[in-house]
């Protein structure tokens, strides 16, 4: 192999790890608990409150909430309701791990610092995750393969 042929392929392989290495930072980290509450909504508050004694204690958890009036919001709520297999009847409507609770009361509290203990020590899925949102933007990935085939072709 040529001099220009070595030098051409060092700098293609330098080339796709920073695109791959970019592409992957870049990625938005998916949460752990995904939170859908409405205004004014005191059930949602205290939920909140129960969330916020379990963020002190494992501060590496991820939360995200996403108010009822969002754009999109309803879509994604009902997504996720689907592949739970709830019906989400009260708010607020809370995702971790494998489970879905809907409302609020002692038993749910329970049952939302068991599944985020689980979520954290066990290192659980996004409930994003089940609906197929893939962490490495497509874009990136359709650039990745443009510039490989340019470099292909220049090279060979």
């Amino acid at each position: 192999m040529n001099d220009r042929k070595r030098s051409g392929m060092l700098w293609m392989g330098i080339a796709v790890w920073l695109l791959l290495s970019f592409g992957l930072a870049g990625a938005e980290r998916q949460p752990d608990v995904v939170v859908f509450t409405r205004e004014a909504c005191n059930d949602c508050r205290h939920m909140d409150e129960v969330l916020d004694g379990l963020l002190e204690i494992y501060p590496e958890l991820y939360v995200i909430h996403i108010v009822d009036t969002e754009p999109g919001a309803a879509d994604l709520m009902w997504t996720l309701s689907t592949e739970y297999g709830i019906f989400p009847s009260k708010y607020p409507v809370i995702f971790v791990g494998d489970l879905a609770i809907a409302g609020v009361g002692r038993e749910k509290e329970i049952q939302l610092r068991n599944a985020v203990r689980l979520c954290v020590f066990e290192q659980c899925e996004s409930p994003m995750s089940r609906i197929g949102r893939d962490p490495l933007p497509i874009t990136t990935i359709g650039i990745m393969l443009v510039f490989i085939l340019t470099a292909a072709v220049l090279l060979f």
